[in-house]
């Protein structure tokens, strides 16, 4: 019975410190030479661990709750074409990527509202990552040369892209449209139930043109 009691007594402090490091300040540090990531503890400075990435990292973001890291991984490797790398804060151990597919070149990432944005320079997009659903659930084109760094306002309205080869910034907008006319006669097509009058959409928009975008389904 001691040891029962002694066993979860230090089982119940393991899990204190684990959640302390959890919610503590941490930097997290790409290292592009060996392929890792470095996890500083930020009051000390001390490397705590590092974990292993994909090849080629670039950008780094640690999910809202502080216990997961989502990494760029700008070239192929990983037995996938283009990937994320995700990385276990807690344990400080690499978890198995995620295959992007033809969201080639993922560079700049950011957190918003729970989810993963990420740009794909080969692909000139914006792309979402839920990981909720373990799936990207939203895509929308630039049109813009190596869509470089992505960025979601405070309210999730408006996304900034950087664009370098085309010395652009995309503003990709929130909008609210009415459709005209309402819906044409007849039967409705399946799945189309439900559907009101009104839609949305992101449009986006630079320095010299202003054109629509539609998300893809």
């Amino acid at each position: 019975m001691r040891f029962s009691t002694r066993f979860l007594l230090t089982f119940a402090a393991w899990l204190l410190v684990a959640r302390a490091v959890v919610a503590a300040d941490l930097l997290l540090v790409i290292n592009k030479g060996d392929n890792t990531l470095a996890i500083i503890d930020a009051a000390t400075l001390n490397v705590l661990g590092t974990a292993p990435t994909g090849p080629d990292p670039h950008e780094v973001v640690a999910s809202a709750d502080g216990k997961l890291a989502y990494i760029t991984n700008y070239n192929a490797g990983n037995g996938v074409a283009s990937s994320l790398s995700v990385v276990d804060l807690v344990a400080r151990t690499a978890l198995p990527p995620i295959d992007l597919g033809a969201l080639a070149r993922p560079h700049g990432i950011t957190l918003s509202g729970g989810k993963i944005y990420f740009s794909a320079e080969g692909a000139k997009v914006v792309a979402r990552y839920d990981p909720a659903t373990r799936r990207v659930d939203w895509v929308i084109g630039t049109g813009q040369d190596r869509t470089h760094m992505v960025i979601v306002s405070s309210d999730e309205k408006r996304l900034f892209t950087t664009n370098v080869a085309s010395a652009t910034v995309s503003i990709l907008e929130e909008v609210t449209v009415a459709r005209r006319g309402g819906p044409p006669r007849g039967t409705p097509p399946p799945g189309a139930a439900g559907r009101g009058p009104v839609g949305r959409l992101f449009a986006w928009r630079d320095r010299s043109d202003r054109r629509p975008w539609h998300p893809l389904p």
